[in-house]
């Protein structure tokens, strides 16, 4: 049995996980233990329910267990709470959609970003039927004249492009740590301009592979980048040792939402097939909900690390007010619509572990800077408003 603090402000309130105190190995998941002696605050109406006698409270996921000691032995009292039909097929779903001690086991933006990241799997879902219609009709399905063959090597052709595409985004790196919610929503665009020339392909058609191919392969780059960003957001989350959990949580929403999004997809693709107007209106309708889903979805978020920007914020506002924002103010002043790492919003900028070729264009220089820093651990210039660290 694992025992660990949630926090200070909740004195004497603890969890346990894995198994009861009954040792039996339940695997009830984690469960708040209270001890009604120093009960306080808005517990104190639950303190009334207790049992005069009991020393502690442990509450699973139907009641509670009361110990209590009498004449020198330990008792374990169960008490199960009534539930309905509807609260059991309620607490069952939940089950699918929210961590184990949700609220407690993760942060305060899970239930904002959640919320709008459901909307953009569902609106994602709604784009992805109308590029995959607009593919199948570009590759001949439907038409007498196609050759079946062909459609199918043209399309295997474009998956691989596709898988090659993923690789694009690799190379960015700790980016994805740092600028997080910009990648995030720079993928989201990258998959809605690929998905529109997706959905064009058809007026090309002759034009076919080179242009799924294009689109598959910002596709991939899309995917990459968007699966990468994930990491950081989840770990953000992260107030247990549940990032197993949050995960399996999450992809269980997305999954929610984009199976809900494919029946509208279908659904809107049916009733707008037979006029193109519609169809274009249609599409650029869902593509727009789903550009602006997860713009919301980012801009919930409350990341506690800091990268150029953030860091830039703090500091200004320390400087001119001496007080130190929350972390609430400084992720929502955040800009995530254009690049806030640009020099011109952040000067001078600072690069640490530059080269040295960047910082001594000539033998003149480095001769100069070598002997002006021989007894330091660094070389360190100032030019164009930019600061250039080389490390030593």
């Amino acid at each position: 049995m694992v025992l660990g603090v949630l926090s200070s402000k909740n004195k004497g309130r603890l969890v346990c996980s894995r198994t009861g105190f009954d040792g039996k190995g339940t695997g009830i998941d984690p469960l708040a233990l209270q001890f009604p002696e120093f009960s306080s605050g808005k517990n104190d109406d639950e303190r009334q329910e207790f049992d005069k006698d009991s020393m502690a409270v442990e509450h699973i996921r139907n009641g509670r267990r009361e110990f209590v000691v009498k004449g020198g032995s330990l008792q374990v009292v169960e008490k199960q709470r009534k539930r309905t039909l509807q609260t059991k097929a309620w607490d069952r779903l939940m089950r699918y959609f929210l961590p184990v001690g949700y609220p407690a086991s993760v942060g305060p933006d899970y239930k904002e970003y959640t919320l709008w990241r459901l909307c953009a799997f569902f609106w994602g879902g709604c784009v992805g039927v109308f590029s995959t219609q607009g593919l199948l009709l570009a590759v001949g399905v439907g038409r007498q004249s196609s050759a079946p063959l062909a459609a199918a090597l043209q399309w295997v052709i474009r998956d691989g492009v596709g898988r090659a595409g993923r690789m694009l985004f690799s190379q960015i790196g700790t980016g994805f740590d740092a600028e997080t919610k910009q990648h995030r929503l720079a993928a989201a665009w990258v998959l809605n301009m690929s998905c529109t020339l997706e959905s064009i392909s058809p007026l090309f058609s002759n034009f076919f592979l080179p242009i799924a191919c294009v689109a598959n392969l910002a596709k991939g780059a899309s995917t990459i980048a968007a699966a990468s960003t994930r990491g950081a957001i989840y770990k953000s989350f992260m107030r247990w040792e549940n990032l197993g959990d949050i995960t399996a949580k999450q992809e269980t929403v997305g999954v929610a939402g984009d199976l809900a999004g494919t029946a509208l997809g279908i659904l809107l693709s049916r009733l707008t097939s037979q006029n193109i107007y519609s169809s274009c209106i249609a599409f650029s309708t869902v593509s727009l909900l789903h550009l602006y889903a997860v713009y919301r979805e980012v801009k919930g978020l409350q990341l506690s690390t800091l990268n150029r920007q953030r860091s830039h914020m703090l500091i200004n506002a320390y400087i001119n007010s001496t007080e130190v924002p929350t972390v609430l103010d400084i992720n929502r002043k955040e800009r995530v619509l254009f690049k806030p790492w640009l020099d011109s919003l952040h000067r001078p900028n600072i690069d640490l572990a530059a080269r040295l070729h960047d910082c001594a264009p000539d033998a003149e220089a480095l001769v100069y800077l070598i002997r002006l820093y021989k007894e330091e651990k660094y070389i360190l210039t100032y030019e164009r408003e930019r600061i250039r660290v080389v490390l030593r």
